[in-house]
């Protein structure tokens, strides 16, 4: 891999939906069987955040659980993009509290891709093409999975 790569050649393109009153159980299950670690949320027929497994983690480990007690079947997306850590994280992103959707253009390259994720703090991005549809995400994790394939290659 190269940084100058188009984020196209790296991104995935198999994009799990949600809504933000989904069963965390049911986004967790998509999840899984995608194979992705990043749930694009949505209302109607926006985008409205982004949900991780990062995210996850932190509502089933140290704030959902702890807080309230009741099943994991019984929590919706919309517990977690409201919750403590997220607000923290969303404070200045939108007066509604939605987790931030930064987002970049699939002919843009890895460095830029990896350049915007270390400005925002955030390990995620929406891929769009050119006419502003979604059309992947890309990771933290993907990039790092790209360089250290092409490496492997190299020996």
């Amino acid at each position: 891999m190269k940084f100058i790569d188009t984020i196209k050649e790296h991104m995935k393109r198999d994009i799990v939906y949600t809504t933000e009153d989904e069963r965390l159980a049911e986004v967790i299950f998509k999840m899984s069987n995608a194979e992705t670690d990043i749930a694009v949320v949505k209302f109607k027929d926006d985008i409205v955040g982004v949900i991780t497994e990062t995210d996850i983690y932190f509502a089933l480990v140290k704030e959902v659980l702890a807080e309230i007690s009741r099943k994991i079947e019984d929590i919706h997306v919309i517990d977690i993009m409201r919750g403590p850590r997220a607000k923290e994280v969303m404070a200045s992103c939108d007066p509604l509290g939605w987790h931030p959707c930064i987002d970049t253009f699939e002919d843009d390259t890895i460095e830029n891709a990896i350049r915007i994720m270390q400005r925002s703090g955030l390990h995620h991005l929406l891929v769009l093409d050119k006419k502003n549809k979604l059309v992947g995400t890309l990771s933290s994790h993907d990039v790092i999975k790209s360089f250290s394939q092409s490496k492997a290659k190299e020996k």
